[in-house]
């Protein structure tokens, strides 16, 4: 079966999460471009279609290739059964997204002549547009467009050829939000890791390469046993996310007291808001655990200079955190710049030599670096963090070969994060032992 993943903002990120997730090797890679990503698995995904899309924080559709074709009519639409589901009476919706160079020529056309086929059948539709290229998730859903009562054909241009295919899940977006910005613990100040990027960060974390897991089993049953620390807690973003993807062994600190109140309080939130009875097929250790007890998550303050005074050693799976990343406030000429930077590289120095007594043999750390924006793009010193370590800094998509271009990595095998405007960016470094 092929299918496809409309990436998000960041590609890179997006499609190096899915190759993680979904343990995928490079001869799996149909077609890769900056806005779609499309693989051919052996396992069928729609019965976790909705659990693997919460599960994926960079992607925002995930949908089944019906055919390839040298061009898109509507006659190629309905011979290949892209409208099988669709019966006669009560209302039906139908969108268009196009992925790939300029547009749909043919869009408004195609779409009248489903609207005039539809109707031969007994069917009255509505075709659902929007002003941007692509529709939404906010618009495939509130549509109803991945029901019986709808469907959205996704058409992805790969030189002369097209795939064509229907969406079966979008981002939870209504989710995503609430999670965000519905936390009672919240620290604009010292500033908030969006849980999308928190996912991306544990999904790169505990990747099958590392837990030995088949490639969907972290969709459809969670992290299982392993245990997860973030030793810079803040308000708990990634604690909470990785208690929704099933982590039952948790471990947070913070030299902040209020950080550590925070992440308490969000924990309960999230376990009280988002936590569902899980269907029995999925087993005991789904990610749809209907409860967690706060024996699972251990919280404590601790500076983490200090962290070896409360982690035994060898006894952390993976360490997922965005540290410290300077003062918010602070001038962003070249001589403050290059102090922050002097000060940031001790402390992550400090805290790696701490990392690497607390974490397994092969386990990952996945943390965030900052990336200085001023006239120049500055970064820390990989030399100067790691000199007391024996972590070395892994890519993520090693095997993979990209001749379009799509995937940016820095030299040093890292990815970048960020928005055009933001002062400070986020390098995601992943370092294995």
């Amino acid at each position: 079966m092929k299918y496809f993943f409309i990436l998000g903002n960041n590609p890179t990120l997006s499609f190096a999460e899915i190759v993680a997730v979904l343990n995928l090797k490079p001869e799996q890679i149909l077609m890769l471009t900056g806005e779609a990503a499309i693989a051919e698995m052996e396992e069928e995904i729609k019965e976790v279609k909705e659990k693997l899309m919460r599960r994926l924080g960079g992607t925002i559709k995930i949908g089944i290739i019906v055919f390839q074709s040298l061009m898109v009519n509507f006659q190629s639409i309905f011979n290949e059964k892209i409208f099988n589901n669709v019966n006669s009476g009560g209302k039906y919706s139908f969108g268009i997204s196009y992925y790939g160079k300029g547009g749909l020529k043919n869009e408004k056309q195609l779409a009248m002549e489903i609207k005039k086929a539809l109707k031969e059948k007994g069917v009255s539709s509505r075709w659902v547009t929007s002003r941007e290229k692509q529709l939404s998730s906010v618009v495939v859903e509130q549509n109803k467009l991945v029901t019986d009562k709808g469907t959205e054909i996704v058409i992805i241009g790969a030189g002369k050829t097209y795939y064509i295919g229907r969406t079966l899940a979008v981002q939870p977006f209504k989710e995503l939000s609430a999670r965000d910005y519905g936390r009672p613990g919240r620290d604009d100040y010292s500033g908030m890791l969006p849980p999308k990027l928190a996912q991306m960060m544990i999904n790169l974390a505990t990747s099958p390469h590392s837990l030995r897991s088949s490639p969907l089993s972290l969709a459809r049953k969670g992290a299982g046993g392993e245990v997860l620390l973030d030793p810079f807690c803040g308000s708990g973003t990634i604690i909470t996310e990785a208690a929704l993807m099933g982590f039952q062994d948790l471990i947070g600190c913070d030299k902040s007291e209020k950080a550590i109140s925070d992440t308490r309080k969000n924990f309960q939130f999230t376990i009280s808001n988002f936590f569902r009875p899980r269907p029995a097929q999925w087993g005991r250790n789904s990610i749809f655990n209907s409860k967690i007890s706060n024996n699972q998550l251990k919280l404590f303050k601790c500076d983490v200079r200090n962290l070896n005074n409360k982690i035994k050693p060898d006894s952390v799976d993976v360490i997922v955190t965005e540290p410290y990343l300077g003062p918010s406030r602070a001038r962003r000429d070249r001589e403050s710049i290059k102090e922050i930077v002097s000060e940031l590289e001790e402390l992550y120095n400090q805290a790696i030599s701490q990392f690497a007594k607390a974490l397994k043999k092969n386990g990952r750390i996945v943390m965030v670096w900052p990336v200085f924006k001023a006239r120049d793009t500055v970064l820390l010193s990989a030399k100067n963090i790691l000199q007391n370590s024996d972590l070395k800094i892994i890519n993520p998509l090693e095997n993979f070969r990209d001749s379009n271009n799509i995937v940016k990595l820095t030299n040093r095998q890292t990815i970048i994060y960020g928005r055009e405007g933001q002062k400070v960016w986020r390098e995601i470094v992943i370092l294995k032992k």
